[in-house]
């Protein structure tokens, strides 16, 4: 997938030329870094071109330990920078990246190293877009259409033609079959790979990988007839995502009513691969993922922040959700299948073609529903807004949600619910603590925590209601005098008068931007 040295040549806006090196011109690179120190092969890795200016003066002796270590990193190249330090690349530089078989690459004080590197990031995002349109494409084709044995055996053809592999599997008889001849194993290789197959059988995993001599081999379950996948390079998440959905519709074509589904499940791979970060993406992807689709929204399914650090967790609720919004907005609105999407701390939701407005009622009735199941959980919905900018939709989504630690009642925030007060409550979090606030929680942490729990719940019932002290005890089922008592008690304590507008005004900004919670009473 990685742009090649030569693709960077035929580039005439970067104006590079090749010194040395010229026979190796097919090397991929896969990323850009630039470093002007003695020995910088620690921070690299396989396939990175290096750029430098040549800064460092090195004598022949160092300049051979210099590219001797950049060889046993396999790196792609060396991009030499001239017109500042020096107006030619140094003949001891070409002689030394000759013996070590590195290409030498010119570059003139014009071609800024940023562009590069942008263009080396934009090919890679360009071609990995193209990989997953025909990923998609593909599993359009497997999943309506006849699912037979001479299918399945296509389908494993096809996935060795795009990854450049060989495709290995067990057969029901027994047998080591094989698809794909772009890669010709020797007697030794095959045996090495079948012997690493039958050990990953034998250990009922779903997915495995391993090196074995030259080779990388992601290895992969199904019902019937388990693959692996060889060739002489790493496997990228994406296509790590296509080995998987493969290896499902071979499990799934027993049951062709299940098909449907396949190109579905590669979607959401591809989506949890973007919005984790672990696929590069840009717009074009998620306008790929959801083509068609105009409008669409994200949903942010966890435990409460203050929930989440006892690691309550329950693996089912996404499903759960998912489940429940295909059944509650379909009606009328047939391309509402959710995306599912699992992060480490809780589920994303991506809705197509439905509106937060909708969106956010049902996701409340299903945490309704759900209570004694899912206590301590609550949801964020974002605004409705176009799939390119779904990153940004799923940081609202986790920002509403974030905000329901803020507002205890609430079950699910949407978007346009934070208003001012969220505004200054994230304000008041990233400035750090004010005094005041700060003194307050003191206070707070040193009293028990069934006192602080008597004081706290009154002296908030009692600012909700802007001081009307009727009203506070009737909605507390407290009597008049008892109130008051609790809020005099809350004077000593905290040392303010609830008669004071700036006591009163700033104790509630405190509950309402989060700085009086998060002690055990809060």
């Amino acid at each position: 997938m990685a742009p090649t040295l030569a693709d960077l040549l035929a580039n005439r806006s970067l104006a590079l030329t090749c010194v040395t090196g010229h026979d190796a011109l097919h090397r991929p690179v896969s990323r850009v870094h630039v470093a002007e120190v003695s020995d910088p092969s620690p921070w690299l890795t396989r396939d990175v071109l290096l750029l430098t200016t040549g800064l460092l003066e090195r004598t022949p002796e160092e300049l051979d330990d210099f590219f001797a270590a950049l060889a046993g990193r396999e790196i792609a190249a060396v991009g030499f920078g001239v017109g500042l330090i020096v107006e030619a690349v140094p003949e001891e530089w070409v002689r030394a990246a000759d013996r070590h078989g590195i290409p030498l690459l010119s570059i003139p004080l014009s071609t800024p190293y940023i562009a590069i590197s942008e263009f080396v990031s934009t090919r890679l995002a360009d071609r990995q877009l193209d990989q997953v349109r025909r990923m998609l494409e593909v599993q359009q084709r497997i999943a309506y259409s006849e699912a037979t044995p001479a299918q399945q055996i296509e389908a494993l053809r096809y996935l060795a033609r795009e990854l450049e592999a060989v495709v290995l599997w067990i057969a029901p008889d027994g047998a080591l079959r094989t698809a794909g001849d772009g890669i010709a194993l020797g007697v030794r290789e095959r045996q090495m790979v079948s012997t690493e197959l039958s050990r990953h059988i034998a250990s009922g995993r779903s997915t495995g990988s391993a090196s074995i001599g030259g080779l990388f081999v992601h290895l992969k379950s199904t019902a019937g007839s388990p693959i692996a996948v060889a060739r002489p390079r790493r496997y990228s998440p994406l296509e790590q995502g296509l080995i998987g959905s493969l290896a499902t519709f071979i499990d799934l074509s027993r049951d062709t009513a299940a098909l449907p589904g396949l190109a579905a499940s590669l979607r959401e791979q591809l989506l949890s691969e973007a919005i984790t970060g672990r696929l590069t993406a840009d717009a074009r992807l998620f306008e790929v993922l959801f083509s068609g689709t105009e409008a669409c929204t994200a949903v942010f399914l966890a435990p409460t922040p203050e929930t989440r650090g006892a690691r309550v967790r329950e693996p089912a609720a996404g499903l759960l959700l998912k489940s429940y919004l295909a059944a509650e907005l379909a009606e009328g609105t047939p391309a509402a299948a959710p995306l599912l999407s699992t992060v480490d701390d809780g589920f994303y939701l991506i809705l197509p073609a439905v509106s937060a407005n909708r969106a956010a009622p049902a996701v409340e009735r299903f945490l309704t529903r759900e209570a004694s199941m899912l206590p301590g959980w609550s949801a964020g919905v974002s605004e409705t807004r176009e799939p390119g900018v779904l990153r940004e939709l799923c940081a609202s989504a986790r920002r509403a949600q974030e905000a329901t630690a803020f507002h205890r009642e609430a079950l699910v925030l949407s978007a346009d619910q934070l208003g001012h007060l969220e505004l200054m409550g994230d304000w008041f979090r990233s400035s750090g603590e004010a005094p005041v606030f700060s003194d307050w929680r003191l206070r707070i942490a040193g009293l028990e925590p069934a006192r602080a729990e008597r004081l706290l719940g009154p002296l908030r019932a009692f600012l909700s209601v802007n001081g009307a002290l009727e009203r506070a005890a009737a909605a507390l089922g407290l009597h008049r005098q008892t109130l008051n008592a609790r809020l005099a008690e809350v004077e000593r304590v905290l040392g303010v008068s609830l008669s004071d507008p700036t006591d009163r005004a700033l104790l509630w900004l405190g509950f309402e931007s989060g700085a009086l919670i998060g002690t055990d009473a809060g």
